[in-house]
């Protein structure tokens, strides 16, 4: 057995010494075949290009696998590209494509994190039959990569195109994909430290880490260099989510004010700033700070401040009481106003086309608008889902310049297509124009993200025939670019969007889906169970004629996993899609318990499901802060999906489920370690 007591080697001192650690047939008995290790262990040493790959072997289970880690942080993205070429889904079925969640009780990955970080390995097994072959992609791997030209990691790309995606990533629920952008960017250059914090803040805000993002490193020294409003509602609501709203929920007030003095909470943020400008969580957290403080007048004029502007649902109900004690300040004086908010002015656009207009030209005044609606979830501008209205945005984005666009895209589209998203409004011209400019440049994981939610808007709004064709031949422009094995479930989420509307044109529909289909097909013996029995539900379900091939389980042991009773909560803001994980569910996996919840802020329901669900599945596309906070408070494991769609969730649903099965010994196996104890 291993023992989490072993000392473990730090980033400072040699390889070797790491590599000795992990070999030590005392924690690894594949370090009792030396011929086996050898080349392994040799190009550990010796290469400076090439990934670290470490056998590693469970003697009384029979099971092998490989470790193969990433030299540099920034590289995990290649290593993953470089798996899916030499093992991918042929050879490997899981854990080619995502990073291991490191097991901190277990030695080897301790080891593992405390040298080369938590998100640089990824961890492959092979079927029995095929662990020769697995043996010798990788170890010509290894020769391949050290003797290639030298060349850099990653494609440079300007940091406004990096930030661009950035926020694309997180509009379109692609987080995975957010956190590769922040760390090449942190690699490139250009940002302060603070600003690279603030992106980090937002990412981790986005999908509901809390407490995370509270223990962030550098985060005080953030704080005290005044941020953007944004920044220190995402940082509020943080507080709210995980001192404040636990303790409201038991109804102790007292225990509200005590959890706000933990070591981790930044007090200071709580004593400078007016609530009447933040969100209802934040709001609520800074009156709270107030009350902890003993300042009970100031708590009744902020209290009465938020009633005067309609806000009185962000006022805890534990604190009506104080409203009694108010002396009657107006909610323009209300405590102090942000110096970075006079200097910008106080422009108010009358339209999104004026908004639109002066973000297109950088104006800060429009820059911080659309930072405000992105914290507070709406927007009081006026969004008419008439055709006049629908052609004038989609001709003011058609005539922009290439700089303008990048604005816009990057400032001003998630705050724009979560009002669209959550108003239900109809701009059929105005959502393909986005695709349009678009698609043709970005095939990049981001833009897949965003156009999957371009794609869910537009058939909402029942466009007539002609817009349905041309959108659709915006949406399969270069298929053969970027639909493969690997962007399986993305392309498939497409395909299972088609099939939930009603279509204008089902012949159009049907060569769509052909053409997003085809690439599949013919590589369709490298997609996983998931995937191909989704390709095969919807080639069913829009009568297209492919005839997909059975999925065959390998005949090795410890890949035949059976996933047992369990109950899963789906949280997200698209309730189509809702739907249909929940009925994919049912068909092929009837013994997994589904739960749904498109609430937007936190309930005792939704408590007592995250609570009781064995994992929770939050999809982060124009999600509400309030709730994925409230999620990952409670709930006792969180999976984030690759997209937006049903077959992405459906897909993290399995491998997540099957992961658990492996992980598993089975019933003879624990009792075997009983009677050896």
């Amino acid at each position: 057995m291993t023992s989490a007591h072993q000392p473990q080697p730090s980033q400072a001192e040699p390889l070797e010494t790491f590599v000795d650690l992990f070999l030590d047939p005392r924690h690894n008995a594949a370090g009792k075949y030396p011929e086996w290790c050898a080349p392994f262990r040799d190009s550990a040493l010796r290469s400076r290009r090439a990934p670290v790959v470490l056998p590693r072997l469970w003697e009384a289970a029979g099971e092998s696998a490989y470790y193969v880690i990433a030299r540099r942080p920034n590289e995990a993205g290649v290593v993953r590209d470089l798996l899916v070429a030499f093992a991918g889904p042929s050879l490997v079925k899981v854990g080619y494509d995502v990073p291991l969640v490191l097991d901190v009780g277990d030695v080897l990955e301790t080891a593992i994190a405390a040298r080369f970080g938590t998100s640089s390995t990824f961890k492959l097994r092979a079927p029995r039959e095929k662990r020769k072959e697995l043996h010798a992609a990788l170890t010509r791997m290894l020769g391949l990569v050290e003797s290639s030209p030298q060349r850099a990691w990653s494609a440079p790309k300007p940091l406004g195109r990096l930030l661009t995606d950035f926020e694309a990533a997180l509009v379109g629920g692609a987080s995975q994909v957010a956190a590769e952008l922040l760390d090449q960017m942190g690699r490139q250059g250009g940002l302060s430290v603070a600003n690279l914090k603030h992106l980090q803040i937002k990412r981790l805000a986005v999908m509901g880490k809390a407490r995370e993002l509270l223990t962030l490193p550098g985060l005080r020294e953030v704080l005290l260099q005044d941020p953007p409003q944004a920044v220190k509602d995402m940082v509020l609501s943080a507080i709210y989510a995980t001192c404040i709203e636990p303790a409201l929920a038991e109804d102790s007030l007292d225990q509200a004010c005590a959890a706000l003095a933990q070591p981790w909470v930044p007090i200071a943020l709580l004593a400078e700033e007016n609530p009447v400008r933040f969100s209802d969580a934040a709001s609520a957290a800074l009156l709270i700070g107030l009350l902890a403080r003993g300042q009970e007048t100031d708590l009744a004029g902020a209290i009465v401040a938020l009633d005067e502007v309609q806000r009185s649902a962000a006022v805890p109900a534990v604190l009506d009481q104080y409203r009694a004690l108010s002396v009657g300040p107006r909610a323009d004086d209300a405590g102090p106003v942000s110096p970075a908010a006079d200097a910008v002015g106080t422009w108010q656009p009358a339209t999104w086309q004026a908004l639109l207009a002066a973000v297109a030209e950088g104006d800060k005044a429009a820059l911080r608008i659309c930072r405000e609606m992105e914290v507070d979830g709406a927007a009081e501008l006026p969004l008419a889902a008439d055709t006049d209205a629908d052609g004038a945005l989609a001709g003011l984005l058609a005539g922009m310049a290439d700089t303008g666009y990048e604005n816009v895209w990057r400032y001003a589209l998630s705050p724009f297509l979560q009002e669209v998203s959550r108003r239900g409004l109809s701009l059929p011209l105005t959502l393909a124009q986005i695709t349009a400019s678009s698609i043709g440049q970005r095939r990049d994981p981001a833009n897949l993200a965003v156009l999957d939610l371009l794609l869910e808007l537009f058939l909402r709004t029942s466009p007539s025939a002609d817009d349905y064709d041309e959108f659709l031949e915006h949406l399969t422009m270069r298929v053969q670019e970027w639909v493969a094995s690997e962007t399986a479930s993305q392309a498939l989420d497409f395909i299972d969007r088609l099939a939930a509307f009603a279509t204008p044109d089902p012949q159009m529909r049907a060569q769509a889906a052909l053409e997003l289909l085809t690439p599949l097909y013919r590589h369709a013996q490298r997609l996983d169970e998931a995937c191909l029995a989704s390709a095969r539900s919807l080639t069913h379900e829009l009568e297209l004629d492919l005839d997909w091939p059975v999925w065959q389980q390998p005949d090795s042991g410890e890949e035949a996993v059976a996933i047992g009773p369990a109950h899963v909560l789906v949280y997200g803001m698209d309730e189509g899609v809702l739907d249909r994980v929940q009925q994919w569910m049912a068909q092929q996996y009837s013994q997994v318990k589904v739960s749904l919840s498109a609430d937007r802020v936190g309930s005792s329901r939704l408590r007592e499901v995250a609570r009781h669900a064995d994992l929770s599945v939050l999809i982060t596309q124009c999600a509400t802060h309030a709730a994925t906070n409230f999620i990952s408070q409670h709930a006792q494991a969180i999976v984030y999906p690759k997209g937006a769609g049903s077959v992405s969730v459906v897909r993290a649903i399995v491998d997540e489920l099957q992961h658990r099965a492996r992980s598993t010994p089975p019933p003879a196996a624990l009792s075997g370690k009983r009677r050896a104890r």
